[in-house]
């Protein structure tokens, strides 16, 4: 369940996020946003796909180079290294999340160590897709105590946009 604190502070810090993600792209360099054990669950789902949402800002798959830094080690070791990683995300299950419209970021379920959430995705050629993102605290090693992407379904047409 989604506690009443998280579901009062959500709107609030996934603004603070979007905004320091915005903010970090006006510079010469943009910094990527680390993992770190401050950032929630729902804050990593944002990230990531406000990222991808603008890929080539402020250079070229700079947005898919941040999706990669909250990519789970375990998911990393699947889906890595980066290279394999941008082909992946560039390929026909996935590319659609690049440059797209809109997204919607709904909380399925927020556990200790793990949490689901719907997203709802306007592609940029207007269809909505439906995706499942689960992410998990690490456990050991760099990213200990951080939250990070361990899987995020095949998207399926939820519908058409405007």
């Amino acid at each position: 369940m989604v506690s009443a604190k998280l579901q009062r502070t959500f709107p609030i810090r996934l603004f603070l996020i979007t905004i320091a993600v915005c903010m970090g792209s006006i510079g010469a360099k943009a910094e990527l946003v680390r993992p770190d054990p401050s950032i929630s669950p729902v804050e990593v789902v944002a990230i990531q796909l406000k990222a991808l949402q603008f890929n080539d800002n402020p250079e070229p798959d700079f947005g898919i180079v941040q999706t990669w830094a909250f990519a789970h080690p375990r998911n990393r070791a699947a889906t890595g290294p980066l290279p394999k990683f941008a082909l992946m995300l560039k390929g026909p299950s996935y590319g659609e999340m690049l440059n797209h419209n809109r997204h919607e970021i709904s909380p399925v379920m927020i556990g200790q160590d793990t949490a689901q959430f719907d997203v709802m995705l306007e592609t940029k050629g207007g269809k909505i897709l439906l995706f499942q993102w689960g992410v998990e605290k690490v456990k050991s090693g760099e990213f200990v105590g951080s939250w990070m992407t361990v899987a995020v379904s095949m998207p399926r047409l939820a519908g058409q946009g405007s």
